[in-house]
């Protein structure tokens, strides 16, 4: 089973050979072969909620193709709503996968991703002949993921918009939320747009973004530790959260259509993100160490999604939604203010 990147095979040798000088007694095969398993299942726990956070940092960087004028405002409160589908709550893992650990009492077993529930699967392995368990990671517990923030355009030259979104850290149920970033839209249909045309013309627009999306999910506490503890003895570590630290560049073709004060919208997307992830908990070297480790397994994927939306316009103000389609639906509705 290969987990770790070959060119990240010096790095790994260096931070288990830490880790077995640190647990001095213990057997490095053991220790190591440990370590690799729960990267593995690490790896397929925070995959589907690393995914959503391409969602929720791409979603509603506009709200129309057309310009909003220069040098006028238009600021907007949002809320993102992110139900979760029920095939990204869990994920299959057999025994016949991992170097070491074994499920208790089962060959296999369907246990919470980061965006799952409950579990009672349990993983034992040895250390040098003591047995130790760990507790397969816990999801959020929740349906739906929704976050606010806030962000606001400002026209400039050419028919050319400038975005900047921000949220401070917002914490929700068991989530919290970082949010900032910036766009740039250019509205293309200028170049081919006629002087006698319908007076609500299709309007075309290109867009680029650049977002930082940092996501930190809790679950209930897992203990690494013995079966069969000693009085005193502590846990090599005990973990609470899954962060994630996504970068997202987006790149979109938008359309627009005004009717009355109907404005309809829709738009394809691509987005290439990086991603980072850490475990939170009790800190020490165990888990220092694993978080070395876990960095090994930071990725990089792209996607592509697409948008559709329609927005109401009155007075000064208008309320635009937003729905996002590909691995996982997203909505978006925000209160726009427009300043001239």
């Amino acid at each position: 089973m290969q987990i770790l990147m070959h060119n990240h095979t010096i790095k790994l040798v260096f931070i288990c050979l830490t880790l077995v000088t640190s647990f001095s007694g213990r057997s490095q095969i053991d220790i190591t072969d440990a370590v690799n398993d729960m990267l593995y299942i690490s790896s397929k726990y925070v995959s589907s909620a690393a995914s959503a956070s391409v969602y929720q940092s791409s979603s509603s960087w506009y709200s129309s193709a057309e310009s909003i004028g220069k040098f006028k405002l238009d600021a907007s409160l949002h809320v993102n709503i992110l139900p979760i589908p029920n095939k990204q709550k869990t994920f299959s893992i057999s025994n016949n996968e991992l170097a070491t650990m074994e499920i208790r009492g089962a060959q296999s077993a369907e246990i919470p991703s980061a965006l799952g529930g409950h579990t009672e699967t349990f993983f034992d392995f040895n250390i040098d002949d003591e047995a130790y368990e760990w507790q397969a990671f816990e999801g959020i517990k929740q349906d739906v993921v929704a976050h606010p923030y806030l962000q606001v355009s400002i026209g400039l030259w050419k028919e050319t918009d400038v975005t900047l979104r921000y949220s401070p850290k917002v914490t929700i149920s068991t989530s919290s939320y970082d949010i900032f970033g910036a766009a740039l839209k250019h509205t293309i249909s200028q170049y081919f747009r006629k002087e006698a045309a319908d007076t609500s013309p299709i309007e075309l627009a290109v867009l680029a973004s650049y977002s930082v999306f940092n996501l930190n999910l809790y679950f209930d506490e897992v203990a690494i530790e013995p079966v069969d503890p000693e009085p005193g003895s502590i846990p090599l570590t005990t973990i609470n959260s899954i962060i994630i630290d996504a970068n997202s560049l987006l790149f979109q073709l938008i359309a627009s259509k005004k009717i009355n004060k109907l404005e309809f919208t829709g738009s394809l997307g691509y987005t290439y993100n990086k991603f980072n992830h850490k475990l939170g908990g009790q800190n020490g070297l165990f888990l220092d160490l694993f978080n070395e480790l876990l960095s090994l397994l930071d990725e990089n994927k792209t996607d592509f999604k697409g948008d559709l939306g329609v927005n109401y316009h009155f007075n000064k103000f208008y309320i635009s939604s937003m729905l996002s389609l590909g691995k996982f639906p997203n909505i978006n509705v925000a209160l726009h203010y427009k300043i001239f």
